[in-house]
């Protein structure tokens, strides 16, 4: 992985929350550190047949690595199983169990992932997910939705500076749809109206923020 510094970065401040962003054309090379305090790992699972469930893992550490090549981006991170958190404590233990994630067996989630070459302002970050001990091919769409200049040392924040400052921030969306019983998590029961308790598809939805690293 490249990481010397690709240039002027006069247009930082142009580049804000909700805006959407090629990427990583805009983004300078380095170690990105993902910041666990601003970020999320959500999932959005069918329950009962009508409503939706809505959980997240409080957890979690990564990195994101950008080189000076647009196409050169990649991630790695994990996650701990047992932080999961729906905000049901009884389901949440069930989450827990041999039934789903088995997370005394299998304590920790990760994903690492490279961009794919792509013309379009959104990308797709091509991954490997491991959930208990089966890894599966998962393509998430990524969007750049904001990059904020750093502090440059000296107490100034220089978002013109042709160097890009440690502490600059990048916040990415990504997100994906997957099967659970793909990752051998199969458990259901039928409920008496007809149908299941709990869907086969799951939305993953990772809200991040990163900081460059010095």
């Amino acid at each position: 992985m490249t990481k010397t510094n690709p240039g002027p970065i006069a247009s930082l401040h142009q580049i804000r929350a909700g805006d959407e962003v090629a990427m990583p054309e805009a983004v300078p090379a380095g170690t990105w550190a993902i910041d666990p305090s601003a970020s999320s790992l959500q999932f959005v699972a069918r329950h009962m047949m009508v409503s939706k469930v809505r959980g997240r893992f409080l957890q979690f550490q990564g990195r994101i690595l950008t080189g000076t090549d647009p196409s050169d981006a990649s991630v790695e991170a994990w996650a701990d199983a047992a932080s999961l958190s729906t905000g049901d404590e009884a389901r949440d233990e069930h989450l827990r169990s041999a039934d789903f994630f088995d997370v005394e067996r299998w304590p920790r989630l990760t994903l690492v992932g490279a961009l794919k070459p792509s013309s379009t302002r959104r990308r797709l970050l091509a991954a490997q997910l491991t959930i208990r001990d089966v890894t599966c091919p998962v393509d998430f769409q990524v969007t750049l939705t904001g990059l904020h200049g750093g502090d440059p040392g000296d107490g100034s924040t220089d978002e013109s500076s042709p160097t890009p400052a440690a502490g600059t921030v990048m916040h990415v969306l990504a997100t994906s749809k997957v099967n659970r019983k793909d990752f051998d998590l199969r458990w259901n029961a039928t409920i008496e109206t007809g149908g299941v308790v709990v869907g086969d598809m799951v939305e993953l939805v990772l809200d991040v923020t990163a900081h460059l690293e010095a």
